[in-house]
Protein backbone atom coordinates (compact mmCIF):
# COMPACT_ATOMS: atom_id res chain seq x y z
CA UNK A 1 0.00 0.00 0.00
CA UNK A 2 0.71 3.61 -0.71
CA UNK A 3 -0.24 6.54 0.05
CA UNK A 4 -0.58 10.37 -1.59
CA UNK A 5 -2.44 12.80 0.03
CA UNK A 6 -2.46 16.76 -1.06
CA UNK A 7 -4.05 19.72 0.97
CA UNK A 8 -6.02 22.61 -0.20
CA UNK A 9 -8.99 24.71 0.72
CA UNK A 10 -12.38 24.32 -1.25
CA UNK A 11 -11.22 26.54 -4.24
CA UNK A 12 -8.43 24.66 -5.27
CA UNK A 13 -9.86 21.33 -5.26
CA UNK A 14 -10.02 21.38 -9.34
CA UNK A 15 -5.85 21.33 -9.00
CA UNK A 16 -6.55 18.81 -6.22
CA UNK A 17 -8.41 16.74 -8.51
CA UNK A 18 -6.03 17.46 -11.78
CA UNK A 19 -2.57 15.79 -9.21
CA UNK A 20 -4.93 12.90 -8.16
CA UNK A 21 -5.94 11.87 -11.80
CA UNK A 22 -2.49 12.17 -12.89
CA UNK A 23 -1.05 10.45 -10.49
CA UNK A 24 -3.16 7.56 -10.60
CA UNK A 25 -2.94 7.61 -14.42
CA UNK A 26 0.90 6.48 -14.24
CA UNK A 27 0.78 4.95 -10.46
CA UNK A 28 -2.60 2.90 -9.87
CA UNK A 29 -1.17 0.84 -7.10
CA UNK A 30 -1.10 4.63 -4.77
CA UNK A 31 -4.20 5.64 -2.60
CA UNK A 32 -5.31 9.29 -2.72
CA UNK A 33 -6.45 11.57 -0.42
CA UNK A 34 -7.42 15.41 -1.09
CA UNK A 35 -6.95 17.19 2.66
CA UNK A 36 -8.86 20.25 2.80
CA UNK A 37 -8.15 22.21 5.23
CA UNK A 38 -11.34 23.71 5.24
CA UNK A 39 -15.09 22.94 5.92
CA UNK A 40 -16.71 20.42 3.70
CA UNK A 41 -20.03 21.81 2.55
CA UNK A 42 -22.48 20.18 0.32
CA UNK A 43 -22.12 22.52 -2.69
CA UNK A 44 -18.91 21.03 -3.45
CA UNK A 45 -20.14 17.63 -3.59
CA UNK A 46 -20.04 17.50 -7.10
CA UNK A 47 -16.57 18.30 -7.11
CA UNK A 48 -15.43 16.08 -4.05
CA UNK A 49 -17.22 13.03 -5.90
CA UNK A 50 -14.62 10.78 -7.31
CA UNK A 51 -11.96 11.08 -4.44
CA UNK A 52 -11.36 10.49 -0.99
CA UNK A 53 -12.01 13.60 0.98
CA UNK A 54 -10.38 13.97 4.40
CA UNK A 55 -11.40 17.67 6.14
CA UNK A 56 -9.00 18.98 8.94
CA UNK A 57 -11.70 19.02 11.52
CA UNK A 58 -12.11 14.88 11.49
CA UNK A 59 -8.61 13.97 11.77
CA UNK A 60 -8.61 14.17 15.42
CA UNK A 61 -6.12 16.20 15.73
CA UNK A 62 -5.79 19.34 19.34
CA UNK A 63 -5.55 22.62 19.05
CA UNK A 64 -6.93 22.92 15.26
CA UNK A 65 -9.34 26.29 16.60
CA UNK A 66 -6.39 27.89 17.98
CA UNK A 67 -4.21 27.56 14.91
CA UNK A 68 -6.91 28.72 12.46
CA UNK A 69 -6.43 31.76 14.70
CA UNK A 70 -3.29 32.13 14.43
CA UNK A 71 -3.11 31.11 10.34
CA UNK A 72 -6.11 31.56 8.73
CA UNK A 73 -5.86 30.58 5.52
CA UNK A 74 -2.21 29.43 5.48
CA UNK A 75 -2.99 26.64 7.92
CA UNK A 76 -2.80 24.43 5.09
CA UNK A 77 0.91 24.04 5.07
CA UNK A 78 0.79 24.22 9.12
CA UNK A 79 -1.08 20.90 8.74
CA UNK A 80 1.28 18.82 7.02
CA UNK A 81 2.56 17.00 9.72
CA UNK A 82 -0.56 16.38 11.34
CA UNK A 83 -2.11 15.09 8.51
CA UNK A 84 1.31 12.60 7.93
CA UNK A 85 0.58 11.57 11.52
CA UNK A 86 -3.01 10.75 10.72
CA UNK A 87 -2.28 8.38 7.74
CA UNK A 88 0.80 7.16 9.66
CA UNK A 89 -1.51 5.67 12.66
CA UNK A 90 -4.39 4.85 10.03
CA UNK A 91 -2.35 2.89 7.71
CA UNK A 92 0.85 1.84 9.58
CA UNK A 93 1.07 -1.18 6.87
CA UNK A 94 1.85 1.79 4.27
CA UNK A 95 5.23 1.23 1.96
CA UNK A 96 5.58 5.04 2.18
CA UNK A 97 3.10 8.24 2.43
CA UNK A 98 3.88 10.83 0.28
CA UNK A 99 2.56 14.89 0.25
CA UNK A 100 2.46 16.26 -2.62
CA UNK A 101 1.24 20.50 -3.28
CA UNK A 102 -2.19 20.65 -5.45
CA UNK A 103 -0.33 22.56 -8.18
CA UNK A 104 1.18 20.09 -9.76
CA UNK A 105 1.26 17.45 -12.41
CA UNK A 106 2.24 14.10 -12.65
CA UNK A 107 3.85 12.60 -15.80
CA UNK A 108 5.37 9.08 -14.98
CA UNK A 109 6.01 6.70 -12.66
CA UNK A 110 7.45 7.30 -9.33
CA UNK A 111 10.13 4.95 -9.42
CA UNK A 112 13.01 7.50 -7.83
CA UNK A 113 10.46 7.58 -4.77
CA UNK A 114 10.36 4.10 -4.44
CA UNK A 115 14.32 3.16 -4.98
CA UNK A 116 15.36 6.00 -2.58
CA UNK A 117 12.70 4.39 0.24
CA UNK A 118 14.57 1.07 0.04
CA UNK A 119 17.50 3.22 2.42
CA UNK A 120 16.08 6.07 3.27
CA UNK A 121 13.04 7.08 5.72
CA UNK A 122 12.53 10.82 4.64
CA UNK A 123 12.87 12.05 1.27
CA UNK A 124 13.20 16.00 0.74
CA UNK A 125 13.20 17.99 -2.73
CA UNK A 126 15.97 20.56 -2.69
CA UNK A 127 15.48 23.63 -4.70
CA UNK A 128 18.66 23.46 -6.93
CA UNK A 129 21.05 21.06 -7.70
CA UNK A 130 23.47 23.22 -9.59
CA UNK A 131 24.56 27.05 -8.20
CA UNK A 132 22.48 29.81 -9.85
CA UNK A 133 24.02 32.56 -11.26
CA UNK A 134 24.55 36.15 -9.96
CA UNK A 135 23.13 38.06 -12.95
CA UNK A 136 20.80 40.80 -11.19
CA UNK A 137 17.77 38.78 -11.68
CA UNK A 138 16.19 36.92 -9.61
CA UNK A 139 15.54 34.32 -7.90
CA UNK A 140 19.32 33.88 -6.95
CA UNK A 141 20.97 31.59 -4.48
CA UNK A 142 19.89 34.48 -1.95
CA UNK A 143 16.28 33.36 -2.08
CA UNK A 144 16.65 30.09 -0.77
CA UNK A 145 18.43 30.93 2.40
CA UNK A 146 15.53 33.14 2.93
CA UNK A 147 12.62 30.58 2.42
CA UNK A 148 14.34 27.55 2.47
CA UNK A 149 16.84 24.78 1.27
CA UNK A 150 14.04 22.32 0.13
CA UNK A 151 10.81 22.83 -1.53
CA UNK A 152 8.02 21.24 0.75
CA UNK A 153 5.40 20.86 -2.25
CA UNK A 154 6.82 17.35 -1.73
CA UNK A 155 7.62 14.96 0.80
CA UNK A 156 7.79 11.34 1.15
CA UNK A 157 8.15 8.98 4.95
CA UNK A 158 7.97 5.72 5.71
CA UNK A 159 6.04 4.77 8.50
CA UNK A 160 8.77 3.70 11.29
CA UNK A 161 10.08 5.33 14.78
CA UNK A 162 12.58 7.60 13.11
CA UNK A 163 9.82 9.12 11.13
CA UNK A 164 7.66 9.67 13.79
CA UNK A 165 9.87 11.30 15.97
CA UNK A 166 10.14 13.67 12.70
CA UNK A 167 6.78 14.50 12.08
CA UNK A 168 6.00 14.91 16.00
CA UNK A 169 8.95 17.59 15.88
CA UNK A 170 7.73 19.55 13.07
CA UNK A 171 4.34 18.77 13.98
CA UNK A 172 5.27 21.22 17.00
CA UNK A 173 7.17 23.69 15.34
CA UNK A 174 4.44 24.48 13.03
CA UNK A 175 1.90 24.32 15.76
CA UNK A 176 3.10 27.91 17.27
CA UNK A 177 5.97 28.84 14.18
CA UNK A 178 4.91 28.38 10.94
CA UNK A 179 5.04 32.02 9.67
CA UNK A 180 6.29 34.07 7.10
CA UNK A 181 8.95 36.17 9.27
CA UNK A 182 11.93 37.31 7.38
CA UNK A 183 13.82 38.89 10.52
CA UNK A 184 13.14 35.48 12.72
CA UNK A 185 14.20 33.35 9.91
CA UNK A 186 10.90 32.03 9.21
CA UNK A 187 9.05 30.89 5.94
CA UNK A 188 5.92 28.91 6.78
CA UNK A 189 6.60 25.11 6.80
CA UNK A 190 10.11 25.28 5.01
CA UNK A 191 12.65 26.37 6.44
CA UNK A 192 11.94 24.11 9.48
CA UNK A 193 13.32 21.47 7.07
CA UNK A 194 16.82 22.58 6.62
CA UNK A 195 17.17 21.19 10.12
CA UNK A 196 16.02 17.23 9.79
CA UNK A 197 18.88 15.63 8.12
CA UNK A 198 20.99 16.75 11.07
CA UNK A 199 18.23 15.65 13.53
CA UNK A 200 17.05 12.58 11.97
CA UNK A 201 18.55 9.64 10.28
CA UNK A 202 17.85 8.36 6.87
CA UNK A 203 17.09 11.89 5.58
CA UNK A 204 17.82 11.77 1.21
CA UNK A 205 17.85 14.35 -0.70
CA UNK A 206 15.88 13.42 -4.15
CA UNK A 207 18.24 14.85 -6.92
CA UNK A 208 16.39 13.25 -10.24
CA UNK A 209 15.92 16.30 -12.10
CA UNK A 210 12.76 15.11 -13.26
CA UNK A 211 11.30 15.98 -10.05
CA UNK A 212 9.90 19.59 -8.91
CA UNK A 213 10.51 21.58 -11.75
CA UNK A 214 9.98 24.96 -11.60
CA UNK A 215 10.65 28.31 -12.53
CA UNK A 216 13.33 28.50 -9.36
CA UNK A 217 15.27 25.43 -11.10
CA UNK A 218 15.01 26.27 -14.81
CA UNK A 219 18.70 27.25 -15.33
CA UNK A 220 19.67 23.14 -14.38
CA UNK A 221 17.27 21.69 -16.09
CA UNK A 222 16.10 21.85 -19.73
CA UNK A 223 12.91 20.28 -20.70
CA UNK A 224 12.86 18.68 -24.48
CA UNK A 225 10.88 15.58 -26.46
CA UNK A 226 12.70 12.87 -27.10
CA UNK A 227 11.22 10.30 -29.06
CA UNK A 228 7.79 11.20 -28.11
CA UNK A 229 9.01 11.14 -24.34
CA UNK A 230 9.09 14.76 -22.32
CA UNK A 231 13.11 14.46 -20.53
CA UNK A 232 14.67 16.29 -18.83
CA UNK A 233 18.34 17.24 -19.80
CA UNK A 234 17.66 14.52 -22.28
CA UNK A 235 18.85 11.76 -19.80
CA UNK A 236 15.72 11.98 -17.24
CA UNK A 237 12.03 11.59 -17.41
CA UNK A 238 10.18 14.66 -16.58
CA UNK A 239 7.89 12.93 -13.66
CA UNK A 240 6.57 16.33 -11.70
CA UNK A 241 6.37 19.76 -13.26
CA UNK A 242 5.37 22.17 -10.14
CA UNK A 243 2.80 24.82 -11.72
CA UNK A 244 3.89 27.58 -9.09
CA UNK A 245 2.99 31.05 -10.03
CA UNK A 246 1.00 30.75 -13.00
CA UNK A 247 -1.95 32.31 -13.95
CA UNK A 248 -4.55 30.26 -15.19
CA UNK A 249 -6.88 33.27 -16.76
CA UNK A 250 -4.32 35.14 -18.52
CA UNK A 251 -2.61 31.93 -19.87
CA UNK A 252 0.76 32.93 -17.97
CA UNK A 253 3.19 30.29 -16.85
CA UNK A 254 5.14 32.89 -15.35
CA UNK A 255 3.14 35.04 -13.31
CA UNK A 256 4.95 37.75 -10.93
CA UNK A 257 8.21 35.50 -8.61
CA UNK A 258 10.77 35.37 -11.77
CA UNK A 259 12.09 37.69 -14.27
CA UNK A 260 14.96 34.74 -15.43
CA UNK A 261 12.44 33.74 -18.19
CA UNK A 262 9.68 34.49 -20.54
CA UNK A 263 7.43 32.20 -21.94
CA UNK A 264 8.55 32.11 -25.26
CA UNK A 265 11.99 31.09 -23.91
CA UNK A 266 10.31 27.44 -23.15
CA UNK A 267 7.46 26.83 -25.30
CA UNK A 268 7.60 22.45 -24.68
CA UNK A 269 6.91 24.05 -21.04
CA UNK A 270 3.96 26.16 -22.49
CA UNK A 271 2.56 22.82 -23.95
CA UNK A 272 2.46 21.48 -20.61
CA UNK A 273 1.39 24.11 -19.34
CA UNK A 274 -2.24 25.01 -21.71
CA UNK A 275 -2.49 20.86 -20.67
CA UNK A 276 -2.40 21.89 -17.18
CA UNK A 277 -4.80 24.70 -17.37
CA UNK A 278 -6.90 23.11 -19.61
CA UNK A 279 -7.09 19.97 -16.74
CA UNK A 280 -7.95 22.30 -14.52
CA UNK A 281 -10.51 24.07 -16.53
CA UNK A 282 -12.47 21.15 -16.96
CA UNK A 283 -12.29 19.52 -13.16
CA UNK A 284 -14.23 23.56 -12.43
CA UNK A 285 -11.56 26.01 -12.02
CA UNK A 286 -13.94 28.50 -12.74
CA UNK A 287 -16.55 27.69 -10.46
CA UNK A 288 -14.46 27.14 -7.37
CA UNK A 289 -11.85 29.55 -7.63
CA UNK A 290 -13.55 32.60 -5.84
CA UNK A 291 -14.67 30.66 -3.12
CA UNK A 292 -14.14 31.91 0.30
CA UNK A 293 -12.00 29.70 2.51
CA UNK A 294 -14.01 28.77 6.21
CA UNK A 295 -11.26 29.17 8.28
CA UNK A 296 -9.66 32.66 6.57
CA UNK A 297 -13.25 34.22 7.55
CA UNK A 298 -12.88 33.41 10.97
CA UNK A 299 -8.70 34.40 11.13
CA UNK A 300 -10.05 37.88 9.72
CA UNK A 301 -13.22 38.42 12.18
CA UNK A 302 -11.23 37.60 15.24
CA UNK A 303 -8.12 39.94 13.88
CA UNK A 304 -10.44 42.75 12.89
CA UNK A 305 -12.26 42.37 16.86
CA UNK A 306 -8.55 42.64 18.20
CA UNK A 307 -7.59 45.44 15.93
CA UNK A 308 -10.42 47.70 17.31
CA UNK A 309 -9.71 47.14 20.91
CA UNK A 310 -6.26 49.64 20.28
CA UNK A 311 -5.59 52.83 18.36
CA UNK A 312 -2.92 51.52 16.34
CA UNK A 313 -5.26 48.53 15.32
CA UNK A 314 -8.22 50.80 14.16
CA UNK A 315 -5.86 53.05 11.99
CA UNK A 316 -4.93 49.94 10.63
CA UNK A 317 -8.18 48.97 9.66
CA UNK A 318 -8.87 52.03 8.44
CA UNK A 319 -5.90 52.56 6.21
CA UNK A 320 -6.84 48.75 4.89
CA UNK A 321 -10.44 49.56 3.60
CA UNK A 322 -9.15 52.63 2.21
CA UNK A 323 -6.22 52.31 0.16
CA UNK A 324 -5.18 49.46 -2.54
CA UNK A 325 -3.16 47.04 -1.31
CA UNK A 326 -0.33 48.47 -3.67
CA UNK A 327 -0.32 51.43 -1.56
CA UNK A 328 -0.27 49.93 2.02
CA UNK A 329 2.57 47.67 0.66
CA UNK A 330 4.61 51.10 -0.05
CA UNK A 331 3.50 52.79 2.65
CA UNK A 332 4.98 49.68 5.01
CA UNK A 333 8.06 49.75 3.00
CA UNK A 334 8.41 53.57 3.90
CA UNK A 335 7.74 53.40 7.31
CA UNK A 336 10.03 50.22 7.76
CA UNK A 337 12.55 52.36 6.71
CA UNK A 338 12.01 55.27 8.84
CA UNK A 339 11.99 53.64 11.65
CA UNK A 340 15.06 51.96 11.36
CA UNK A 341 16.75 55.04 10.30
Amino acid sequence: MKIAFTTCTNSWVPFARVVGKTLLEHNPDYQYYICITDKKEADMDPFYEGFNIVPCDQIGMEGLDDMVLRYGINIKNALKPFYLEYFSKKFPEAEHIFFIDPDMMIFDKLTEIERLHRESDILIFPHLLKPQPFDGKHPNEISYLSTGTYNLGLISIKVNENTMRFIEWWRERLREYCYFDWKAGLFSDQKWINLAPVFFDKVANVKHPGYNIGYWNLHERTCTRENGKVMVNKEFPLVIYHFSNINIRNHKLFDTQQNRYTEADVPLLMELFEQYRSLSLAEGYEKTIGKPCYYAQVHAAYHRAESRKTLKGRIKLWVKANFPKSFRAKLKKTMSGFMEG
